[in-house]
């Protein structure tokens, strides 16, 4: 490549009839540093043009790493939104299955429930009728101490008749040892029916 310097320095053979010296001169001069000034911009214009790929380069990087970091945080987001929903399916499920034990606990409380009233139901009248029963009795054997009245004892000459009011027209009251539970003649059995009533009530 020519420089302006060779285009200054540049000699011609001279020649009959040829150009003005001087001329030819002046027009090398301002030639070389037209030339020298093309050449100074084209220098600047390669520094900028290297600047520029540099910072094409860098930003090359930078919208690289942006487009990998932004590749990674869609792909994280997706993991993240993957990972949330099928907690969220497994918690639903979880609380379905427990959803459904209260509920089969609940119905197999209230029929153990219904059972254990229907029981209590069934022994109380069973309590109540053997009651019934042991209260008959009892009133039974209460009716059968109403005897009839003593005879009359035979007269003896001498002693005289007793007088008519002092005649007992019945038997006298069972005492507290012949009460309505522990009557002699059917105490034991009485006292057992009656505690083991009480003790089922």
């Amino acid at each position: 490549m020519i420089t302006p310097i060779e285009i200054r320095q540049q000699s011609f053979k001279k020649a009959l009839r040829g150009f003005d010296k001087d001329e030819v001169q002046a027009f090398l001069q301002a030639l070389s540093q037209e030339w020298e000034q093309q050449l100074a911009e084209q220098r600047a214009l390669k520094e900028e043009l290297e600047r520029i790929k540099a910072s094409y380069a860098t930003l090359k990087e930078v919208e690289d790493m942006l487009h990998k970091t932004l590749m990674q945080a869609e792909q994280s987001a997706r993991d993240t939104l993957e990972n949330a929903r099928q907690k969220a399916e497994l918690k639903i499920r979880e609380a379905e299955v427990r959803s459904r034990e209260i509920v089969r606990k609940g119905q197999d409380d209230r029929n153990l429930l219904l059972r254990e009233v229907e029981e209590l139901t069934q022994r109380r009248n069973q309590i109540l009728t053997q009651l019934q029963i042991f209260l008959k009795t009892q009133i039974s054997h209460v009716n059968g101490y109403e005897m009839a009245e003593l005879p009359a004892p035979k007269s003896n000459p001498t002693q005289p008749p007793p007088p008519p009011q002092q005649q007992p027209s019945k038997l006298p009251p069972p005492s507290q040892e012949d009460n309505l539970f522990g009557a002699k003649e059917n105490g034991k059995a009485n006292s057992r029916l009656f505690d083991d009533i009480m003790n089922e009530l």
